[in-house]
């Protein structure tokens, strides 16, 4: 029984359409998971900022980050390169960014660390402000997880 009489209704269910473009979406989004695909130089943002605590510190803190963040998954931890990588998953659609964070002593004190954040979407040619908010709230949680200073 169509709900809107009078009105000439398409073939086709919105419902119908939004699913397949849905699965259409993530199936690409599979296909995308290398990060060799990355996208488009307007599908990154980097940040470097310095905190006042030892690397060792902050390298715990930025994997542990990645498991707290809601949206975050942990991918690798390299102690001797001190560099943690992850990923971040956009709540709809789940499209994928790579996010690494490469960590350094800051030269002449060694109770800072600067930290270099960088994340690459796998799709697309503009991000439309994502990568900088992925940066931004994994900062947040890493600041969070560590002494005020």
């Amino acid at each position: 029984m169509p709900l809107l009489t009078g009105l000439a209704v398409p073939n086709f269910s919105l419902v119908g359409f939004l699913l397949g473009l849905l699965v259409f979406t993530l199936g690409l989004n599979v296909l995308m998971m290398d990060p060799a695909h990355a996208a488009s130089k307007n599908n990154s943002a980097a940040m470097q900022v310095v905190i006042e605590a030892p690397p060792p510190q902050v390298l715990r803190a930025a994997s542990q980050a990645f498991q707290e963040w809601d949206r975050g998954e942990l991918a690798s931890v390299s102690e001797e390169a001190m560099q943690v990588k992850g990923l971040s998953r956009t709540r709809f659609f789940k499209f994928v960014d790579d996010i690494t964070v490469n960590l350094a002593a800051v030269e002449g004190d060694p109770q800072k660390t600067q930290v270099q954040i960088q994340s690459v979407g796998r799709m697309g040619e503009y991000d439309f402000g994502g990568n900088q908010r992925n940066i931004d709230e994994y900062l947040a949680k890493l600041r969070g997880l560590l002494p005020a200073g």
